[in-house]
């Protein structure tokens, strides 16, 4: 595959046909090729690529920062902000009540397929269609409320006990 011959001033390299290169499998193209010096018009590519990303970084070192945004243009993008908010959480809310929805059907659908009255009902009972949020509302005012928290604490029974 190598020919034997090599470049004057380069003891040790071997001079590798164009052909040869063609001949060998991709990897070992790869590995040869990163050693070699490139050619004529990827050498010019290069030089002019560098040159440029020389001149940009010149260029942004030079450049003032940008300023900040104009007040109409920060609020615009909060109301933008605001209403990106408002779609997702209403994307949201459809999502869960579409959930809800057909988890409920789901659930009349197994309660119909019972064998008998009697397993529908219980399995009803232990599978609602619907979760019902039970919403806890204290009917005791704050001074009603410290009197019977007062009163389940009392183990000894020395606030309701009375000599008579």
């Amino acid at each position: 595959m190598a020919s034997g011959k090599s470049k004057p001033g380069f003891q040790g390299k071997k001079v590798i046909s164009h052909g040869d290169i063609k001949k060998m499998d991709p990897m070992q193209r790869a590995r040869h090729m990163a050693y070699e010096q490139p050619s004529k018009p990827i050498a010019t590519s290069l030089l002019m690529t560098q040159n440029r990303l020389r001149e940009h970084a010149l260029k942004s070192v030079q450049e003032p920062k940008k300023q900040m945004p104009d007040p109409e243009q920060e609020k615009q993008m909060k109301v933008v902000g605001q209403l990106k908010a408002a779609e997702a959480h209403n994307r949201l809310r459809l999502m869960r009540l579409r959930f809800q929805f057909m988890r409920a059907q789901e659930i009349k659908y197994l309660i119909s397929c019972q064998p008998t009255a009697r397993e529908a009902i219980r399995l009803e009972v232990f599978l609602p269609p619907k979760s019902h949020a039970v919403k806890s509302h204290d009917s005791l005012r704050p001074l009603q409320r410290e009197r019977v928290e007062q009163l389940l604490e009392d183990d000894r029974g020395l606030a309701t006990n009375r000599i008579s």
